[in-house]
């Protein structure tokens, strides 16, 4: 069984360079984000889980955070906390975080989040001030972030015995902890956190290092692992390859920002 995981930078139907990579890659499960518009190739292989993105404001964005499978979609999971605020933000970002129940042809079933984390928090600090957060803020960082609802979400599933994956642009790379001013920014921790839950990272599993994922604009370093593949371990006892798609070819060709991760189980 093989999961792509891919912020594909806003593709449209149009983008054929994209599309046909994905097909070449061929995943049984497709976890995607920045999705523009999906091309009959595509759509009419996989069982599809689409919903806008949160452009804050009360307002969405034009792209998509995406299930795919082929297979079927059952349902679409529905997140609850405790906690009142968050399960407004849950709907606020229903977009933002997609979380279905799947399954292949072959029958086995699925848990699969699709995340895709903007780069700025979900709250100003003046709003901040208005709720009660510490039950989920990072300790190294003021700000409330879409991984923190995210994780409050997450904790009261039953991570071990069902197959879960959760993956996506999770806009969080613990090598921004060693470069920005003032120290920690909570980059681990949002790592931590998940590994706390019972997830493993297969990328880290895998390839025994930090492996970027995303190209800088600005001078076109790649130094940030910004997309992360997290499974529960009755997966990743299965998993026997994960790996980053073609450099050369995603970047050069000026497919995305983001690398896809592909992995096999």
């Amino acid at each position: 069984m093989k999961v792509l995981v891919w912020n594909v930078r806003r593709a449209n139907d149009k983008r054929n360079d994209i599309w046909d990579y994905f097909l070449e890659i061929a995943p049984d499960i497709a976890l995607l984000q920045e999705v523009g518009s999906l091309p009959s190739t595509i759509s009419s292989c996989y069982s599809t889980l689409q919903r806008n993105a949160y452009a804050g404001n009360g307002k969405n964005q034009k792209f998509h955070t995406s299930v795919l499978v082929k297979g079927s979609i059952n349902y679409s999971l529905n997140f609850t906390t405790q906690w009142a605020w968050v399960n407004e933000e849950l709907q606020n970002y229903a977009g933002n975080i997609v979380p279905a129940q799947i399954s292949l042809t072959s029958g086995d079933v699925f848990r699969a989040v699709s995340v895709y984390s903007p780069a700025w928090p979900i709250f100003d600090r003046k709003k901040l001030k208005e709720i009660d957060a510490k039950a989920i803020q990072l300790e190294n960082n003021p700000d409330i972030w879409v991984t923190e609802i995210l994780w409050a979400a997450l904790m009261n599933e039953n991570l071990t015995d069902t197959s879960w994956i959760v993956a996506g642009d999770f806009n969080s790379s613990v090598t921004f902890d060693t470069m920005w001013k003032g120290g920690p920014h909570g980059n681990q921790e949002i790592q931590d956190r998940m590994v706390a839950l019972g997830l493993t990272e297969c990328l880290a599993l895998f390839q025994g290092k930090i492996t970027p994922t995303f190209r800088n604009t600005s001078n076109k370093k790649v130094i940030h692992q910004m997309d992360h593949l997290f499974v529960s371990k009755k997966m990743a006892e299965r998993l026997t390859s994960c790996t980053t798609g073609d450099a050369n070819r995603v970047f050069d060709g000026s497919m995305s920002d983001h690398l896809p991760i592909i992995a096999e189980f």
